[in-house]
């Protein structure tokens, strides 16, 4: 091939590549795994943003298995709380009122943690468990809220206060996006034609009678 015709050979190459149309961007907004999320997050009361972020890092798009995954994190989150709490002792040894409100605090959180083990035995493996439990666990996610209300009213100090919500504020705020999930459930099920019946009575374990204490 001589000079002129291999220049023009690489023109055209050139050419052509570069006009070339870009390859076309999928739209994550459009896709099934973003929907699902939307109509699982579109139920939380207040800012929906960190239900959305949690979501989307979990694959697949079964709205179970999404809905699963955000109590799932919240758990995660809380047992990081705890960590937190135990980091930041050592430095408020010297003030008795700051020690006893962590230690509180890591109390509650402690707590919080062995309801979510009840949360997850209400849950079982499979939506038919999860919606005949579906009022203890709503009841199991209220009470894991309160747990996290009590740490933080017991801290009088605005300075400790402010530092303890900076380490517990996305396991509290998990648990709080979790329970509206829960709360929001017939409207999920609904949005997805999941065709279950939520049951609205107490399932938990009660304690026997008075009269099993006595011979």
């Amino acid at each position: 091939m001589n000079i002129p015709i291999k220049l023009a050979f690489l023109f055209l190459t050139v050419t052509s590549t570069a006009t070339a149309p870009p390859a076309k961007r999928t739209d994550y907004l459009s896709t099934t795994h973003a929907k699902t999320i939307a109509g699982i997050c579109t139920v939380i009361q207040s800012d929906t943003s960190l239900c959305t972020k949690t979501l989307k890092e979990v694959p697949g798009d079964d709205p179970i298995t999404l809905i699963r995954a955000l109590p799932t994190a919240a758990e995660s989150s809380v047992k990081k709380s705890v960590t937190f709490l135990i980091g930041i002792k050592p430095k408020h040894t010297s003030n008795a009122v700051a020690t006893t409100a962590i230690d509180s605090c890591e109390k509650n959180l402690n707590n919080a943690l062995e309801d979510f083990a009840e949360f997850w035995k209400a849950t079982g493996k499979d939506v038919t468990t999860m919606a005949r439990n579906y009022f203890t666990c709503k009841k199991t996610l209220t009470s894991i809220m309160g747990y996290h209300s009590t740490c933080l009213d017991d801290i009088e100090d605005k300075n400790l206060l402010k530092e303890v919500e900076s380490g517990i504020g996305v396991g509290k705020n998990l648990s709080s996006d979790s329970f509206d999930v829960f709360n929001g459930l017939h409207t999920i099920f609904k949005t997805f034609g999941i065709n279950v019946k939520l049951n609205e009575e107490d399932t938990s374990p009660r304690p026997p009678p008075l009269s099993d204490y006595y011979y």
